[in-house]
């Protein structure tokens, strides 16, 4: 049977606040699952893992009336990581089979929305790489401790020893598709639950539109695909070749303007996605730089309210009387920690903001009768790389937030095999 459903895994540290959001999930309209809840039902008395903890722990880990007492379970393997793994090891099997049962039953049903799966442990297994997507949650570790101090009624030493015995929620934030800061309060947190659950619908419809499933989205991006009359580039051919050379992706979705192609693939996993880019590159012969799905829709939640699309695709910012135009520079690496900064860039460039750890985007005035776009790409990107030391590549495009948004929106052409597709009705574009 077809699954239909975004699967996507939601993680934290402990008293980082899973709980409220997951609430605001539910609400939405999500079903999540949640890994205490198949813990708690895998070791009710009769089941095989509780025999084994028994048999690994002794009865004293019993309640009165045969009942796994987790409060003692946990201090005895909270305060040794060699017994939690062996508990781990005893317990994590019986959770997956019963995870892999509620998948099953959700197929059944024909559910198409979002589907979270709400575990503590879910980096630290490598289980996330098995998942469409990843959310972390996160708080500061002061915050996080006077939470666990209030909810267990514990010492301050206890609950130290407690979020330190985990992983460090900053790393696990490293590896995240997207996360959620719930250092603030309880509005803050729902809407940036909200924005996420909305971000990531979208995907899952973006694919439907494209190839009938739901699949999480990559995007290749290449610079210079018809610059000055140069690197003749036709996006249905590059498209077509790619999924011909690639041979895994049953379709390549592409952007139909020229310049500034861009080519939308399935995410080929997170060990994989440079060898995607690398590939997309040696077809081309041009600069490429792979984005997920989420980092293109953080990009375009960095534009202000008043930004807009013209007639003819650009988007703009500000009055008519006052109009700057938009262009989004995408690194190849990390920003270089002194090019933190808002302000001029240019003559023209009136300021950027970054968006985050990778991506930036500029407003510029770029008069009727005055340059062009690849000048200006030029002079951004020159501007932003004078005196880094380091060799970080700058990859610019002027049209780039119209691609963006037309790729967010599911708004490109299909190659499946020798066929071409339309991506999305042309009512809906």
């Amino acid at each position: 049977m077809s699954r239909k459903f975004l699967l996507v895994g939601l993680t934290g540290g402990i008293a980082t606040g899973k709980s409220t959001v997951s609430e605001t999930l539910r609400r939405l309209g999500a079903e999540v699952i949640d890994a205490d809840a198949l813990a708690r039902e895998v070791v009710e008395p009769g089941r095989p893992a509780l025999t084994a903890i028994v048999g690994a722990f002794g009865k004293e880990i019993l309640k009165g009336d045969g009942t796994l007492d987790r409060q003692k379970l946990g201090a005895v393997v909270f305060a040794d990581p060699e017994k939690r793994t062996r508990l781990e090891a005893l317990t994590h099997p019986a959770i997956r089979e019963r995870f892999a049962e509620r998948l099953a039953e959700l197929e059944a049903r024909g559910f198409d929305g979002l589907v979270f799966f709400d575990a503590a442990v879910i980096v630290e297994s490598g289980g996330y790489k098995t998942l469409g997507r990843l959310v972390v949650v996160v708080t500061d570790e002061a915050t996080e401790q006077a939470r666990l101090m209030a909810r267990d009624g514990i010492g301050r030493d206890e609950a130290l020893q407690k979020i330190r015995s985990q992983m460090p929620v900053a790393e696990k934030a490293k590896l995240a598709d997207y996360v959620i800061d719930n250092t603030g309060d309880r509005a803050a947190t729902e809407a940036e639950a909200r924005w996420v659950y909305d971000s990531l619908t979208r995907e899952s419809h973006a694919a439907r539109h494209l190839t009938g499933s739901t699949v999480p989205l990559v995007g290749l991006l290449f610079r210079n695909a018809e610059h000055y009359g140069q690197n003749p580039f036709d996006p249905r051919i590059m498209a077509r070749r790619y999924r011909e050379a690639c041979q895994s992706p049953s379709w390549v979705a592409y952007h139909r303007a020229r310049p500034s192609a861009a080519l939308m693939v399935p995410d080929p996993g997170r060990d994989s996605r440079c060898a995607a880019g690398q590939l997309g590159a040696d077809l081309t012969r041009l600069s490429c730089i792979v984005r997920t799905y989420p980092d293109l829709a953080r990009l375009e939640r960095a534009l202000p309210g008043n930004a807009r699309v013209t007639a003819h695709g650009r988007v703009v910012v500000g009055e008519p009387a006052r109009q700057r135009n938009v262009v989004v520079v995408l690194l190849d690496g990390d920003v270089p920690t002194g090019l933190r900064r808002v302000g001029p860039v240019g003559q023209r460039v009136e300021a950027f903001r970054w968006t985050s750890d990778r991506d930036v985007v500029c407003f510029y005035d770029r008069p009727a009768r005055s340059g062009s776009n690849g000048q200006v790409e030029r002079a951004i990107c020159g501007s932003l790389a004078k005196g880094t030391e380091d060799g970080t590549k700058f990859i610019g495009t002027a049209r780039a937030m119209s691609v963006i948004r037309d790729m967010l929106n599911g708004r490109l052409e299909v190659v499946v095999g020798a066929a071409s597709l339309r991506g999305v009705p042309r009512a809906e574009r």
